[in-house]
C-alpha cells in the first residue's frame, strides 16, 4: 500500500537532502527563506511545468521534475548567463502519492545539483478540488557570466543582421524527435562561448521553447524589425521538414542575431544561418516572421506554439 501524501514528512526529506548543497548556500532549505552568497548583479527568472499541458500525466514525475529545472536553465543560457540556485513550488493534483512527489522531487534537486544551480527551497501544496491541475514552478537566480560581463537581451537586432540557430528542429515531442523535450541539453556553456567569442557582433538572443515561427516574431519585435527565414537552411531533425521545424516547438536551442557569420559550430554544437533581419514595410509590420521571397513569401508568425484558453 502506498504511503499517504504528507507535506511534514517531505519537507522533512527535502531539507534532508538540502543538506549536501554547495558551500555558497549558506542556509539551506528549511527556513523561510534560503540564503545564497553572491556579490555581482542578479538575473531572476520562473518557468512552470502543467501537467496535461507541457507534459503528458503519465510522464514519470522525475522527468517531470528534470524538466522543470531544464526549461529554466534554457532561459539562462539565452542571457548568455551561468545558474546560481532554484526554489521550486509544487501544487499536486489529486491521486499522487508519497513516492511520486518524492520522485519529482528527485528529479528537481538532482538536475539542479548536476547543473551548479542547488534547488534551496520552495512550497508545497495539494489541490482541494477533484480536478485541480499539477503545477510546477520553478524560479532560478543567475549571474552574468562572461568575460566582460554583458547580458545578451533580446533587443539589439537591426536590419541587416543574420539569423541563426544552434542544434537541429523540430520533432522534441515526437518519438523521431527522441522525446527530447523531457531530456534536452541546456545550451548554458555554449552561449557563454559563444558570446565570448562574438563579442559585440552577437546582438541578441533567446531560447527556442514556442517554434521559431513564433519566437523570431518576438525578437524581431523587440528590435523592431522583420525576420526573413531561408527554409532552405533550417536544419530539420530527421523525420520533419521545415514547417515542422518552424513550428513544432520545445526545442530549447538558441536563436541568435548576429551582425557578422557566427563560427560554424560552438563546444561540437552546430550553428546554422537561416536567414536575416529586414526592415519593416507597410506590408510587413515590426514582428513579421516571413519565409520565401515576393510572391511566393508567406507570413508564418501566427504559427508554434501558444497558450489558448480552449471552449
Amino acid at each position: 500500500m502506498s504511503e499517504p501524501l504528507s507535506e511534514d514528512t517531505l519537507h522533512r526529506r527535502f531539507g534532508e537532502a538540502g543538506r549536501s548543497l554547495p558551500p555558497e548556500v549558506t542556509l539551506p532549505p528549511g527556513d523561510d527563506l534560503a540564503v545564497v552568497g553572491h556579490d555581482d548583479p542578479i538575473l531572476i527568472g520562473s518557468d512552470q511545468v502543467v501537467l496535461g499541458r507541457h507534459v503528458h500525466p503519465d510522464e514519470s514525475p522525475y522527468a517531470i521534475g528534470r524538466k522543470a529545472i531544464l526549461r529554466n536553465l534554457s532561459d539562462v543560457a539565452a542571457m548568455a548567463a551561468r545558474p546560481v540556485a532554484t526554489v521550486a513550488a509544487a501544487t499536486l493534483g489529486p491521486g499522487h502519492s508519497m513516492e511520486w512527489a518524492t520522485e519529482l522531487h528527485r528529479g528537481l534537486h538532482e538536475t539542479a545539483l548536476a547543473w551548479k544551480a542547488p534547488l534551496v527551497g520552495g512550497d508545497l501544496a495539494t489541490h482541494a478540488v477533484e480536478d485541480g491541475p499539477t503545477v510546477i514552478t520553478v524560479s532560478i537566480v543567475a549571474r552574468p557570466a562572461t568575460a566582460s560581463g554583458r547580458v545578451v537581451t533580446r533587443t539589439g537586432g537591426r536590419p541587416g543582421d543574420l539569423l541563426a540557430v544552434t542544434g537541429t528542429l523540430g520533432g522534441s515531442l515526437e518519438s523521431g524527435g527522441g522525446g527530447r523535450h523531457l531530456d534536452f541539453t541546456p545550451r548554458v556553456h555554449e552561449a557563454i562561448a559563444l558570446t565570448d567569442a562574438m563579442n559585440e557582433n552577437l546582438v541578441a538572443m533567446m531560447d527556442l521553447s514556442d517554434g521559431v515561427a513564433r519566437d523570431a516574431g518576438r525578437l524581431a519585435s523587440a528590435g523592431t524589425v522583420v525576420a526573413r527565414i531561408d527554409i532552405d537552411s533550417v536544419p530539420t531533425t530527421s523525420g520533419c521538414d521545415w514547417r515542422a521545424a518552424l513550428t513544432d516547438g520545445e526545442d530549447y536551442e538558441l536563436l541568435l542575431a548576429c551582425r557578422t557569420p557566427p563560427p560554424p559550430e560552438v563546444m561540437s554544437t552546430p550553428i546554422t544561418v537561416i536567414g536575416r533581419l529586414e526592415a519593416p514595410s507597410p506590408g510587413l509590420p515590426a514582428g513579421s516572421v516571413v519565409v520565401g521571397e515576393g510572391e511566393t513569401s508567406e507570413r508564418i508568425d501566427h504559427l508554434g506554439w501558444e497558450h489558448r484558453q480552449e471552449g
